[in-house]
């Protein structure tokens, strides 16, 4: 099957339609000499990109990982049969060949046959729709517990027709069958298959020095820092230009700003909306802002009295000024979310209006309901300890309500802590996000029988209407028949408010002078065309 054929399958990916923004595309006088065609300079081999992060990896297998920047390294090391595109504003995003050069059909719908390159890992040996098959058996082995696993509970077989030929078999045709067999990266089964699965999550992969992808770990001081090396054997030999990238890791997102202007470090994301226009300012930075795949909410607990009645959790959002977060909180970078859907995905309704600021709406109601200065209504809003901005959010929303009457305890816990709290419906309210990372499994978080430990329903709603059109989602045969599910899913969930969605946050990044083509076209893997861009020297 042709390039072009095999680039037009989509899949139900949550995304968000991504600007195409280099970090710099124009050098100094050490850049090289300039293209006639663009005058812009040539991309020269060599050199080293630092990075730096607050984030270390927490396990070098995506697949007991629980973390997006490790996955997002691990993704250049273990590449997947295919390449999400960012393109999924107006429809579902397409896939380009990576491991994979083509990919077909069958006739009835039911099989999705991927031929793969002529690679080797880089020790040589062959890749094989054996590596393929056996990525399968981990990503959906219980002993593994994958948080992914449950965008491929409709493969119900994946076979080896030959070594270079992988069929995927569904027990259905649904719209997300491609980016559900795609999703995750290929693991060479001569090594990972040596490790029982049962023991993965313990199993130390930093000794692990093979991959796929364009680099392989070369190094990891825990805490410290992390060394990528160019990968000798990988599928494009004229990728990638840079030998190595260092990331060094400083849990300190104002240390790696002062390394940022000292030119000690060469790219560095998650700037705070705070300091950009300061770190935009540094001689030879370049800043730039793109979609983030995720919005942040106020979740309220529907198993307790008064969150479980659609009314009162409806007077709370209107009594959240959310413009004000985005503009003081934010500084401008983000907007109000409508949620449960990013407004930029393909499956969004934009004539869906956001619940506008009314507080004296939302005071009406909630005395209606028995609340007033002599009962205020009171409740405790927690949150993670050490995310600046949702901490920040807790003591904006306690002010704005206190303006209706009502009492709020902001409060923060250590991660892990905060999870289990929220996971065992030991709170009344949360402030956390969703991330988009390939598709959002609304099932799992909205279905009436999702409810933990089975599901992540943890604000125990329940609505039939909901319930059904999850189900018209998932029976969909087309993306044109998905899009009106979601709406009507959207529109319930819009009504009954079991989330307040806040805002929408743009992901801000910046880069010194050496680095150069740095494009990010896929917010849900930012690091995606890192083999493309090249240090000046």
């Amino acid at each position: 099957m042709s390039r072009q054929r095999a680039a037009s399958g989509w899949a139900a990916a949550a995304g968000a339609l991504a600007f195409c923004l280099i970090v710099s595309a124009c050098g100094g006088s050490d850049a090289g000499p300039a293209t006639p065609a663009t005058g812009r300079p040539s991309p020269k081999r060599g050199g080293t990109l630092v990075v730096g992060s607050i984030s270390d990896v927490d396990a070098w297998n995506e697949y007991v990982s629980q973390q997006t920047f490790a996955n997002n390294l691990l993704r250049r090391i273990y590449a997947r049969l295919g390449q999400e595109q960012g393109d999924a504003g107006e429809h579902p995003p397409t896939f380009a060949p990576l491991l994979a050069r083509s990919w077909a059909f069958s006739g009835d719908g039911l099989t999705v046959t991927f031929t793969l390159r002529e690679a080797v890992w880089s020790d040589g040996t062959p890749i094989t729709a054996s590596d393929v098959r056996f990525t399968w058996t981990a990503q959906t082995a219980p002993a593994v517990g994958w948080t992914g696993a449950g965008n491929k509970e409709h493969i119900k077989n994946v076979e080896v027709v030959d070594p270079r030929i992988v069929a995927f078999h569904f027990d259905r045709a649904y719209p997300e069958m491609l980016a559900d067999a795609i999703d995750g990266g290929i693991l060479p089964e001569h090594v990972f298959g040596k490790v029982p699965f049962d023991t993965w999550r313990t199993h130390d992969w930093s000794e692990v020095r093979i991959g796929s992808g364009p680099f392989v770990l070369e190094s990891w001081r825990p805490g410290e820092e992390i060394t990528l090396a160019r990968n000798p054997r990988y599928f494009n030999p004229e990728r990638p230009l840079v030998d190595k990238v260092v990331v060094r890791v400083v849990p300190d997102i104002g240390n790696l700003e002062t390394q940022l202007a000292a030119g000690a470090i060469d790219y560095l994301e998650g700037v705070p909306p705070q300091d950009a226009k300061r770190i935009g300012a540094l001689p030879g930075a370049t800043l730039v802002v793109f979609e983030n795949p995720m919005f942040d909410y106020v979740g309220w607990n529907g198993a307790k009295k008064p969150f479980d009645d659609p009314e009162v959790r409806r007077a709370l959002t209107l009594g959240i000024d959310r413009k004000a977060i985005v503009d003081d909180l934010l500084y401008g970078y983000g907007r109000i979310s409508t949620g449960p859907l990013l407004s930029s995905w393909w499956a969004a309704d934009p004539s869906l209006p956001a619940w506008p600021y009314d507080p004296a709406e939302a005071k009406r109601i909630l005395a209606a309901k028995g609340y007033d200065e002599g009962h205020p209504l009171t409740f405790e809003l927690t949150t993670n300890t050490g995310n600046r901005v949702r901490e920040a959010v807790t003591l904006k929303i306690q002010d704005q309500l206190s303006r209706i009457g009502v009492k709020v305890s902001p409060r923060s816990f250590e991660m892990k802590a905060f999870r289990e709290r929220n996971v065992a419906g030991n709170y009344d309210a949360y402030v956390a996000g969703w991330r988009f990372n390939g598709k959002l499994d609304l099932a799992s978080i909205f279905g009436s029988k999702a409810l933990p430990p089975a599901g992540s329903n943890v604000v125990a709603y329940r609505s039939a209407e909901a319930d059904a059109a999850l189900a018209a989602i998932g029976a969909a045969p087309d993306w044109q028949s998905a899009k009106a599910a979601y709406g009507k899913f959207a529109r319930r969930i819009h009504d009954d408010q079991p989330y307040t969605f806040l805002y929408e946050g743009k992901r801000i990044a910046a880069s010194g002078p050496r680095l150069k083509d740095m494009v990010i076209d896929v917010p849900t893997d930012p690091l995606a065309h890192l083999e493309s861009c090249w240090m000046a020297h």
